[in-house]
This record gives C-alpha cells, structure tokens and sequence, in this order.
C-alpha cells in the first residue's frame, strides 16, 4: 500500500505536468509549422520548421514596435506603482492606526476597486483619458496599468507594514526627523524584497493586460496582447504567424519570471526587521 502510494504521488504529479504543458508545446509547435499544417484537422506531427514564421510575425506583424511599447508601459506603470504604494502603505498602517476610521475605509476602497470587473471602470477612464487628450497614447495607458500597479502594490506593502513596530516611527517624530525621513531612512530598507517582488508582479499584470490596451490604444500605441489578437481575422487567420506572435509575446517575461522567481518568492516571504 505504502508503494502504491509513493507511485500515485509522482504520477499525479507528472500528469499536472504534462496538462500545464501542453497547450505551451502546441503554441510553440505550431508557430514552426506551414500555414496549411497548422490549419489541418488532422495533426501533423513530422515537418520542417517554418522559421520565417517569426520573421513574418517580427516584421510583417509588428510585433517589434509593440515589444518596444509593452516594455515601456509595463516598466513605467509597475514603477510608479511601487513609487506609490508604499507611501499610501505607510499612510494607512503607520501614521493613521489600522484600527482608525481612515485607515478603515481607505483599505475597504482599495479592495472594492481590486474585487471590480475592469470592464466596469473602462468607461469613466475612457472618458477620462479622453478628456485629458491621453487617449489612444501610450502615456494614457501607462497611467492606466500605474493606477492597478498602485492598487496590487498597496495590498502587498500593507501586509507586511501592518506588522511593523510603530515605536520606530514615534522615535523618529520624537527625534524630529520628520514622516518622508522615517520613510525613507527607517521603512524602506525592511521593504526591498517586498518592493522588488511587487515590481515584478506588476510588471507581469501590465504585459498581460488585453481590455484597456484593446480600447484605449491605437495601431501605433498596441501592446504585445492587442497586437497578437491583431492576427485575427474574419475572412482567415494565419495560425503560423499567430502562434508565432504568441511565443514572442510570451517568451520575454516567462524568462524574466524564471529569472526573478527565487528573489520573488524570498521578497514575498520577507517580513523580518532590521
């Protein structure tokens, strides 16, 4: 019973696996075959790779400007994001008590505003963007993934600053060092892990978003994912520079989790004072 057990435990395992994978080795398998074997209701398992595929999907499908643009967005956004959240952090966790009013309705506001469907905010910031001529541009659709940056960042800094001594902060307006001094010499090196996994964790959110990105840019101001959807079409669909399309678009920020994912988890976990 005992080997039965340690042998069902790899294979679910190896199962989960095999199931995650998958749709990733289709894309992939996919974006290196012609158009007419990717488009046949038979699979096609032996054949050339159909390299060119990228190249089409790099030149022909701009995906190199939309590269350039997500990259911009995504890192802009998630560092005002971090730029931000920490201060509101402070704010609601150290200079107002967490059990004060404030503190209270501050913190409910932002969950409300995490919990809604973001289509439900896509006209009064349409109108918004719009009425302060930032819309179609890609600074309006930065301050748009900057203000989810702000609201992921402000949920992640809180917990760990809910926990902070506030005895530090009384020392430090005791010594006459003043809020932004106790923030900067005092609260921000106890946050670096935490910051740089919010940075990480933001940056990911802005490269996925489709909806926002969908409205709110035009065929110069696309990012990755509305310029991967660009490659539908009702009259046919070029499946090969599709999925093409869709390993560039992913390939870079898989990397850069893979890369990032142990400072990640050691910055989420971190909650200790110096």
């Amino acid at each position: 019973m005992r080997f039965l057990h340690g042998a069902v435990r790899p294979l679910l395992v190896y199962l989960f696996l095999a199931w995650c994978l998958a749709p990733i080795l289709w894309l992939v398998s996919t974006s290196l075959k012609s158009d007419v074997q990717a488009f046949s209701p038979t699979p096609v398992w032996v054949f050339t790779p159909q390299w060119g595929n990228y190249l089409n999907a790099w030149q022909e499908g701009g995906m190199s400007q939309a590269m350039l643009i997500s990259t911009t967005v995504a890192t802009a956004s998630s560092v005002a994001g971090v730029i931000c959240g920490v201060p509101l952090a402070y704010l609601v966790t150290q200079v107002w008590p967490t059990e004060s009013k404030a503190s209270g309705r501050v913190t409910l506001l932002i969950l409300l505003l995490t919990t809604l469907p973001p289509i439900l905010g896509l006209t009064p910031m349409f109108r918004t963007l719009y009425a302060a001529q930032l819309s179609q541009t890609i600074a309006g659709i930065t301050l748009i993934h900057a203000f989810y940056a702000v609201l992921l960042a402000f949920l992640i800094f809180r917990s760990f600053l809910v926990g902070f001594p506030r005895e530090i902060r009384e020392a430090g307006l005791v010594d006459g060092i003043g809020e932004w001094r106790i923030l900067g010499r005092c609260v921000i090196p106890n946050l670096v892990g935490p910051m740089f996994a919010t940075l990480v964790l933001a940056l990911i959110q802005s490269w996925n978003e489709f909806l926002y990105a969908l409205i709110l840019t035009n065929g110069a101001t696309q990012t990755v994912p509305v310029r991967v959807s660009g490659f539908l079409s009702f009259v046919g669909t070029n499946w090969s520079n599709l999925t093409a399309a869709g390993v560039i678009g992913t390939l870079p920020i898989v990397v850069f989790a893979l890369l990032t994912r142990k400072y990640m988890a050691r910055g989420l976990t971190f909650g200790g004072v110096k």
